[in-house]
């Protein structure tokens, strides 16, 4: 019997709300929204991700959080998943432009979010 508690305890954790860290965030110029890029861990059953999520500026990052705005993975080690892999620029009040690189498999892609314009450039 405890050789089953313990086996449930370990499985358990393998499919846990994985470990959020932020890589960078940009505020537009009246610092009312900010967008962040963050990347999710993954677990046994996931890929690392790099997520970003739009909000207003005093909005603070949790464990619960996804992308609301751009989701990617690295399409099974393609591409490497750090800081760079995705670049944060206000073009104005209202457009957000998302440069990422090209094989950076994407999940979610937005156009818009609360208002404000998503243009996205492959590099």
């Amino acid at each position: 019997m405890l050789f089953f508690a313990f086996c449930f305890i370990s499985c358990a954790t393998i499919f846990e709300d994985s470990p959020l860290t932020l890589l960078k965030e940009a505020y537009n110029h009246k610092k009312t929204k900010k967008a962040m890029v963050f990347m999710n861990d993954g677990n046994a059953t996931t890929d690392n991700s790099l997520h970003v999520i739009l909000e207003n500026a005093d909005f603070e990052l949790t464990e619960a959080e996804s992308g609301n705005v751009f989701i990617v993975d690295s399409d099974h080690n393609s591409a490497k998943l750090d800081s760079n892999a995705i670049n944060l620029t206000w073009l104005s009040e209202k457009t957000l432009e998302i440069s990422f690189d090209s094989k950076l498999r994407a999940f979610k892609k937005a156009d818009e979010i609360d208002g404000v314009k998503i243009v996205y450039k492959e590099r």
